[in-house]
Order: structure tokens, then C-alpha cells, then sequence
């Protein structure tokens, strides 16, 4: 029976050698990932309520019975990278306290 380690050592020589291949794409590009990534979050009790508050406040604007959070967190990441500037900020200001 061959352990974790040997299995993935051996993809790994397996990959490696798939990029010995005439034409083969370089190290590092050769997988591109399909399954969304997890983030986990640790907030502040205020912070959290601010967050569910806004996000109830939302389901109403919006007119739907419900925001989650995770939807939240995404569009303000999504806003956040069109002008990450205020975020540099903010980042200061959080770090100087």
C-alpha cells in the first residue's frame, strides 16, 4: 500500500516529466484551478452585527428576502480592487492604532 507522500511524489515526477514534452507549457501553468478557494474570516462582534446590519439593509434595497455575507464580502472585494487606494489607507491607519 503506498503512503500520501509516495502518491503525490509520484504525480509530481509525473507532472514534471509532462513538462519535459516538445510544446509542453511552463512549470506553473500547466493547472488551472476550477474549484472556488475558502476564506475564512475572524470579525469583531461590532463589526459583525455593522456587517449584518448592512446586509439586511440590502435585502430590503434590493428587495429580496435575504443578503448573505459571503455575497457582501465578494462585492466589496470586487468594488475594493477598482480603487484600492482608500483600502492602502485604511490598511495605514488600522496598522498605526
Amino acid at each position: 500500500m503506498t503512503t500520501d507522500l509516495e502518491r503525490r511524489k509520484a504525480q509530481m515526477a509525473a507532472a514534471a516529466a509532462r513538462r519535459t514534452d516538445p510544446g509542453a507549457r511552463p512549470a506553473g501553468q500547466t493547472a488551472v484551478r476550477s474549484k472556488p478557494v475558502r476564506v475564512t474570516l475572524d470579525l469583531s462582534p461590532e463589526l459583525h452585527r455593522q456587517l449584518t446590519r448592512w446586509a439586511h439593509a440590502a435585502a430590503v434595497e434590493l428587495d429580496v428576502p435575504r443578503v448573505a455575507l459571503a455575497d457582501m464580502v465578494r462585492a466589496m472585494i470586487r468594488v475594493t480592487m477598482e480603487s484600492p487606494d482608500e483600502v492602502m489607507e485604511q490598511l495605514r491607519r488600522d496598522r498605526e492604532q
